[in-house]
């Protein structure tokens, strides 16, 4: 086989060269794991104790760091910064002196002792995905922000961790791989140990196999409103549409998924697992488990697209550096518009509620101006100091790699089908991806491009060139064209006169465009979108609009310009950071926001045959949910 990656090449020498050298009997060693004992004496007050038994190795000093970032959450954190307390000691107890160098760097004096012992205070409560979660009675622990390690070898170690549980809790979940020894485990190097949350506590656990693999939705904070069998049959049946997608399943390791019920939504996906946070309501209604289903979706894709078919950058991963990659596109964004797609070949939804769904995904992009800013390779390069960090200019220029990414599968695979003549699709692209780069090499952003060509069997260079790698609108008539679609604009009927001669409503007059907030009287300014009569009039996001045209504003604004019709001026009086200021706006007409996709009465039957292959038909109707 010819090895072309240089990245793979150097990685089978390395091999090959370990190999020759444990053969000859050379300095080949297993090196003892640093083992870790979890406690959680005052979990009441969200804290956890750490203790880390370190093997020296014969180093005079050990180097210490702790991670400031956690792999699928593209921002420094500086997970350090929750340590309040750290103490060294000798196996047998007695004080090292420990001294902290860097922001999340530490040195212990090693000279002459074959194990050192270091035991630090965690500070948790942050109720999210990426962080630890600690209270009285459970504890969600994220490796990023609990374990430290030796700064020279940390890679190549493996680790043991033990959890203590305190009096009442049941027990510990995570994917690690478990020991003879109750509620301990393993993790043969460290991007294993941080990918692997754990759960401590009494959590409700049920599970079911999946061609022969258990997963487990592990739920905490249901309250016996949640319906943890319901769900999980629901899960089930997206598996295993998604396992026939890419017709095979990577591991026969468990798959958790730890589905904590905050009342807020998100998820953080892991090589063998998951967490997410959703309300505890969404398993009662059909609305709701939708939305939980759609999360799930989102994160099993995960699985394969983004833990094993990922970019060369993220993985062996630096734990104390940004991981640049111009491809989070595909990694969230073509995951994005999959968790939707599959859902509706699992049944979910139906063709028309899929159109909805991609309808307003396309809405939301084309009301971000930030997409004739930022185009999306530089979306994904630029994560790390701006998508998750918005403020009130963010939608003027930038846009998300997620909902962004979602409309560039959505034309993607459009594409694909229309170049190849609907012999292939992206379904293939990602397959053949996976195939290609998925485990130790990752792919560049060059590479999936070509791969994308390969399966079109065209050139598809030129097309990514517009739609990924450059700031532009996006030309929707070939997605159109090719499945019999239209965009159709929901319009208010025209106003006629009344019964008995009443008149009809006034029309809804001139449009500021800016978004406020109505608060204890005052009108405040929240956001100003570029191309709106309030971004060309030089209103600020926090400018308290007092007066139009001389007069108090003291109702909805609409209802203060309604007389004005668009394109007259009008007089704005303001309060900017305690100053009265007046401010000519020239009104405009409200923009139609209201449209959907359509599927045109007059398509052809090739375009009715192409749509048929892309979402199927609606012969029955869609899951409302096991029960």
């Amino acid at each position: 086989m010819l090895i072309s990656h240089p990245i793979m090449r150097l990685r089978l020498f390395l091999f090959f060269l370990i190999s020759f050298s444990a053969a000859c009997g050379g300095p080949v060693r297993e090196i003892a794991p640093i083992s870790y004992t979890l406690r959680f004496p005052e979990a009441l007050n969200h804290y956890m104790e750490v203790e880390a038994d370190i093997p020296t190795l014969g180093a005079d000093q050990l180097e210490l760091f702790m991670p400031v970032w956690t792999p699928g959450s593209y921002l420094v954190r500086e997970y350090a910064r929750n340590i309040d307390r750290i103490d060294a000691t000798t196996a047998k107890g007695d004080s090292l002196e420990i001294t902290k160098t860097t922001k999340n760097r530490w040195v212990v004096n090693s000279e002459g002792l074959d194990r050192v012992r270091v035991t630090y205070r965690l500070y948790g409560w942050e109720i999210n995905v990426r962080s630890n979660w600690i209270e009285g009675n459970f504890a969600m622990i994220n490796g990023a922000p609990t374990y430290l390690s030796v700064v020279d070898n940390y890679q190549q170690r493996p680790y043991q961790v033990h959890v203590e549980l305190p009096e009442g809790w049941a027990g510990s979940y995570t994917a690690l791989q478990t020991t003879d020894r109750p509620n301990s485990y393993f993790a043969p190097d460290f991007d294993t140990l941080i990918d692997s949350p754990l759960l401590a506590g009494s959590p409700q656990v049920d599970s079911v196999d999946i061609n022969g693999v258990p997963l487990y939705l592990v739920t905490l904070g249901g309250a016996g409103v949640w319906d943890n069998e319901r769900a999980l049959r629901n899960v089930a049946a997206v598996a295993k549409t998604q396992q026939e997608f890419w017709g095979q399943y990577p591991s026969d390791k468990p798959y958790y998924i730890f589905n904590l019920l905050t009342g807020f939504r998100g998820g953080l996906e892991h090589k063998d697992g998951f967490v997410m946070t959703a309300d505890r309501w969404y398993s009662s209604t059909r609305g709701g488990i939708g939305s939980w289903l759609s999360l799930v979706s989102h994160e099993y894709f995960h699985l394969w697209n983004g833990k094993r078919l990922r970019p060369v950058q993220l993985g062996p991963f630096d734990y104390e550096h940004e991981a640049f990659t111009r491809s989070l596109w595909v990694v969230e964004g073509i995951t994005s518009y999959y968790q939707h797609i599959l859902l509706r070949r699992a049944g979910f939804s139906t063709r028309e509620s899929y159109l909805r769904t991609a309808s307003n995904l396309i809405r939301s992009v084309e009301n971000t101006p930030g997409r004739l800013v930022q185009s999306m390779s530089d979306s994904s390069f630029d994560s790390w100091i701006k998508s998750y960090r918005p403020d009130e200019n963010s939608s003027n220029t930038r846009i998300s790699y997620y909902g962004g990414g979602s409309v560039v599968g959505i034309l993607l695979d459009a594409e694909v089908r229309r170049v190849s003549n609907d012999t292939k699709s992206l379904d293939d692209v990602m397959r053949l991806a996976y195939d290609h780069y998925s485990g130790e090499l990752g792919y560049t952003e060059a590479e999936f491009i070509a791969l994308t060509s390969e399966v079109a069997g065209s050139d598809m260079a030129p097309w990514f060139r517009r739609v990924v790698q450059t700031p532009s609108q996006h030309d929707y008539q070939p997605f159109l064209d090719w499945y019999g679609l239209e965009f159709e604009a929901v319009t208010k009927p025209e106003p006629t006169m009344l019964p008995n001669g009443i008149e009809p409503p006034d029309a809804p007059g001139g449009w500021l465009g800016a978004d406020l907030k109505v608060s204890g009287g005052k009108t405040t300014v929240t956001r100003v979108l570029n191309g709106t009569p309030a971004y060309a009039a030089g209103l600020y996001v926090k400018d308290e609009l007092i007066a139009v045209n001389s007069f108090r504003i003291e109702k909805a604004i609409a209802s203060h310009l309604r007389p004005y019709a668009p394109g007259t001026t009008v007089e704005l009086l303001i309060s900017r950071r305690g100053e009265l200021i007046t401010l000519p706006a020239t009104l405009a007409e409200k923009p139609n926001a209201s449209w959907t996709l359509k599927i045109r009465k007059d398509a052809t039957p090739e375009q009715t045959a192409h749509l048929e292959s892309w979402l199927g038909t609606d012969e029955i109707e869609a899951k409302t949910d096991e029960s």
